[in-house]
Parts: structure tokens; C-alpha cells; sequence
């Protein structure tokens, strides 16, 4: 096996494993022996993104693109990495790139969110056609519904939780839906959220209050985003229960939980 295709092996090995240092370990050895190598420059962006280092990520799938300027799978990583860091309009550049070389379904599916992100409904759905055409068991056309019918969902969503939550919702916390999470909220944190983001709790936690009466300068909100959440689904009863898990979730941050002590009680 020749050098290049044993160090892609090892990496991609080391990946699988979860063993992300390592990894990135190798893949930097790779480009160094073989800095023209374009496999190697994605190995080593796709092994600092698992590290969570998105921004060096960037660097090395822009030098990948350079190297091979024709290779549609590198300027899709590109741009769904592009996607991750909210430079929405640099990874729209990158996805257009990636379908004029070739028609793939995922980049068509990441065109259908960047549409979202638009408020280009229309083009939003005819890019998610697109995939399902392309691959119909890996790319469901999502469900989608008006804004009243939404509403309803949510009603409907608000009815399965528990009594005690509910009081917690409607006494003390705001609902409010938007298509998808703004670009303010994404970069409450850095690297930015994920824009598939599909609920938040932004507020004061109970047990972070000093007193029963301290409030945030702002009413605590949860935020229900339509278009992600229906972008993860394909019938009205799936819609309805993630609507359900999300704002189960984001309650139970309300009363403090962490994302473990959720996933221990089975919050979602």
C-alpha cells in the first residue's frame, strides 16, 4: 500500500476509534512528508474538527479545495464545516461549487438550510426535493406545516408534559417560535452553536438565582426553531413529539439539569 493511502487508513482508523489526537497526530505527519497531497490536507482538517478546533479546520479543507479544485467531496466538507462556523454565506459559495461539479444529496440537503437561513421557503423546499430524489431513504422530504397548524403542534406537544413543568412554562417562561435560530443566539458562544439547533433555554436557571424573587433583565424564553425541527422530521406525529423532547429539555434546563442529568432522566 502506498505511503499516502496506509497514513488516509491509519487516520481514518484512528477517527473511527475516537482517538481524535492520534489522529490529528498522523494527518499532521502525512502533510508534512506530502504538503501537495490533497486527501491528506482534508484528513487533518477533518481531524482537528473532531478536536472541536473549527476554525483551523477551515484552513486546511481551504488548502484541500486548493489542491483539487475539482473534487466535489472536498468543497462539500468545506462547506458543511463553513455551515458549522455560521459563515453562512461562504459555505452557500462552497455548497453552489460543490452541485456544479456534482449532484449530490447532501449538498443539495445543506442548500435546503441554507435557504432556511434565508427565509427562502420555496428554494428551501425544492433543494430538499432535490435530495430525496437523489436518495430517498437517506434524504425524507421533512413534514412541514403553517404557522397555525405549528402552534397547534406545539399545543398539542404542551399537553404530554408533565403537570409541574407546565406550570413552570406557562408561569414563568416565554415560548416563542422562529424558523431558525438567529445569528446573534448562534454566536452566544464560540465556536458558534449548531445552526440545526432545534430548541433553547436563554434565562437564569432556578438554582443559579440568588433569591425566589431574581429575575434576568429579560423574561426567561424557550425558543422552538420551526424549520430545524422540521427539517428532523417526516410525519405530523414525529414533529409532535420532538417538539415535546425539545421543550422537555429546555425546561429541565430551566430547573438546572445539565445535558446529563436530562440524558439520565431520559429528557432527550
Amino acid at each position: 500500500m502506498p505511503k499516502v493511502a496506509e497514513t488516509l487508513y491509519a487516520v481514518d482508523a484512528a477517527l473511527e476509534a475516537e482517538e481524535f489526537e492520534r489522529a490529528l497526530s498522523l494527518a499532521d505527519a502525512g502533510v508534512r512528508e506530502h504538503p501537495d497531497d490533497p486527501d491528506l490536507h482534508a484528513a487533518y482538517a477533518e481531524s482537528l474538527w473532531a478536536l472541536g478546533d473549527l476554525a483551523d479546520a477551515r484552513g486546511a479543507y481551504e488548502e484541500a479545495v486548493r489542491l483539487a479544485p475539482r473534487a466535489w467531496e472536498l468543497w462539500a466538507d468545506l462547506a458543511r464545516l463553513l455551515y458549522e462556523l455560521a459563515d453562512f454565506a461562504a459555505s452557500k459559495r462552497a455548497a453552489e461549487h460543490s452541485a456544479e461539479i456534482e449532484a449530490s444529496p447532501e449538498v443539495f440537503d445543506l442548500l435546503c438550510l441554507l435557504a432556511d437561513r434565508e427565509g427562502d421557503f420555496e428554494r428551501a423546499d425544492a433543494c430538499a426535493r432535490r435530495a430525496h430524489a437523489l436518495a430517498p431513504k437517506s434524504f425524507p422530504l421533512p413534514v412541514r406545516l403553517s404557522a397555525e397548524e405549528f402552534s397547534a403542534a406545539v399545543r398539542e406537544a404542551l399537553d404530554e408534559i408533565p403537570e409541574r413543568f407546565q406550570e413552570a412554562l406557562q408561569n414563568e417562561v416565554a415560548i416563542l417560535v422562529e424558523p431558525v435560530p438567529a445569528l446573534e443566539i448562534l454566536n452566544l458562544e464560540s465556536p458558534p452553536l449548531d445552526p440545526q439547533l432545534l430548541g433553547l433555554y436563554v434565562g437564569v436557571p432556578l438554582p443559579e438565582r440568588k433569591s425566589a424573587t431574581m429575575r434576568s433583565d429579560l423574561p426567561d424564553r424557550i425558543y422552538l426553531f420551526q424549520r430545524n425541527l422540521e427539517h428532523e422530521t417526516t410525519s405530523r406525529d414525529e414533529l409532535v413529539e420532538q417538539i415535546r423532547i425539545t421543550l422537555f429539555h429546555e425546561v429541565g434546563h430551566y430547573f438546572g439539569f445539565s445535558d446529563e442529568d436530562l440524558e439520565e432522566r431520559d429528557f432527550g
